[in-house]
Order: structure tokens, then C-alpha cells, then sequence
């Protein structure tokens, strides 16, 4: 499954550890990130704190999500000093409901996790859009030029 622009944001606010991202009718930023503790996760992830400022002024919320253990999250967000919410999906039922979930064959084992995905849902609960080639180095910078754009 496939979701683009427009689309209805899945409600996968029972998974979330906060109310679904529209239901506060604010904008978020929904990324997805493979695996904590990872350079280029690390990276991201610290880029999107030290833009946090930016993006609250803005009124967005953050919000990250790996299929990591609860425990992993806790290790990674400390690692990162994260003040946004960060979720486990361990049983994967948001990165399948956004689509970002996939298994590669790696040494002879299937590894399975969320692709690096970045979707920005609207304050209507709908995907304005959806960032697939993201480049954990200049994602943060790169969604909020493009939020700053639409409220222009």
C-alpha cells in the first residue's frame, strides 16, 4: 500500500503513544527511521531537535517511529535528547499502515524494518506530503522549508 498527497492519514492513534497526529488539528511531521542508535538515524533524529524551536513556532508537531523494542526507544531517545515523542511499532502495525514496512534478505536472515520515510499530515488528518528518498542529513531542513512554503 501506497499513500500519497491527499490521502487520509491512517488512525493508528492506539498505537501511538499520543492522540493521532490530526486530531489535535496541528500540522506533523511522521518519520520513520530503521533502526535507533544507527549513525544516520542518530543524525536525523538530532537534526529534528535542533529544528524543534522551528517547528513549534510553526505549531507542528513531531513525531518519530521505529519497529525498535520500547526499551531500545528509551536507550535512543536518550542517546538523542529527544523531547518529541518517539514509538515503538515492535508488532509493526503503524509502519504497515503507512506502508514504510520491509523485509531484506542480509547474511542469509530476513531483516525486517521501517523504511526512512518522512509524511507531514495536515491539521484535516490528511498526508499533504511524502518524502521517500530522505536523506537523514537534510530532512528536518527540507520539511521545514516546505512548511514554511505552505504557510507563506
Amino acid at each position: 500500500m501506497t499513500i500519497t498527497a491527499g490521502d487520509t492519514a491512517p488512525n493508528t492513534n492506539h498505537f501511538l503513544t499520543r492522540a493521532h497526529p490530526h486530531e489535535n488539528r496541528h500540522w506533523t511531521v511522521l518519520y520513520f527511521y530503521p533502526q535507533g542508535n544507527n549513525p544516520h538515524c542518530v543524525m536525523q533524529s538530532r537534526r529534528y531537535q535542533a529544528l524543534k524551536p522551528e517547528f513549534d513556532r510553526l505549531s507542528v508537531h513531531l513525531h518519530a517511529v521505529s519497529i525498535d523494542t520500547e526499551e531500545d526507544q528509551k536507550s535512543f531517545r536518550s542517546l538523542c535528547a529527544l523531547d518529541f515523542p518517539i514509538t515503538s511499532d515492535a508488532g509493526h502495525h503503524i509502519s504497515r499502515a503507512y506502508g514504510v514496512l520491509e523485509t531484506q534478505e542480509y547474511e542469509g536472515q530476513a531483516v525486517t524494518y521501517a523504511r526512512r520515510e518522512t509524511f507531514l499530515i495536515n491539521p484535516h488528518g490528511h498526508i499533504q506530503h511524502h518524502w521517500t528518498n530522505v536523506d537523514p542529513n537534510t530532512n528536518a531542513a527540507e520539511v521545514l522549508q516546505h512548511i514554511k512554503d505552505l504557510q507563506a
